[in-house]
């Protein structure tokens, strides 16, 4: 009796290991894509429902399945005000990103990057009229990476998850 409880409890351990894996790519015995007048439609046979969103300001959107683009949230959060513009591209990036803080009240600032375990990997002062800041991107490993720019009183201006491909 005590060898099926264990076997019962192995099969369900397995199913929770194996069985739990949800990927943004489908494979399905039939599919198709069509576009027509700017409009582009794919479907795939037996896809199953996930999420449908509507009408949201007279644009039409229909969502459904696993058959989604690939998207990267790479803001952290929203910027605390709305006296400046930050944007930093590429994202993903291979080999180097540009820093480009547009604003008339902040002169200088600080780019910090870090790693996911919270290690400070690079800390460079800017000036922002100066235009976009190039930081080297070439000595470090393909992973995800925090970048944030914070003002010269230490106010953190935007933070953004970082890809390095």
């Amino acid at each position: 009796m005590k060898k099926l409880y264990i076997l019962i409890l192995l099969c369900f351990a397995t199913l929770f290991v194996a069985g739990q894996s949800i990927s943004s790519y489908v494979i399905a015995s039939a599919g198709e894509s069509n576009e027509a007048g700017g409009i582009n439609i794919s479907w795939t046979l037996g896809e199953i429902a996930i999420e449908t969103l509507e009408d949201n300001a007279n644009t039409l959107v229909l969502t459904q399945g696993f058959q989604q683009g690939y998207f990267e949230i790479t803001s952290v959060g929203e910027p605390l005000s709305n006296n400046f513009s930050l944007n930093i591209y590429p994202n993903p990036a291979s080999d180097f990103v540009w820093v480009d803080l547009d604003s008339k009240e902040i002169v200088n600032a600080v780019i910090e990057l870090y790693d996911l375990e919270g290690r400070l990997l690079y800390n460079d002062q800017f000036n922002v009229l100066e235009g976009p800041n190039k930081v080297s991107l070439q000595d470090l490993n393909a992973s995800q990476y925090i970048i944030r720019v914070v003002d010269s009183s230490g106010n953190i201006l935007q933070t953004f998850k970082l890809i390095k491909r």
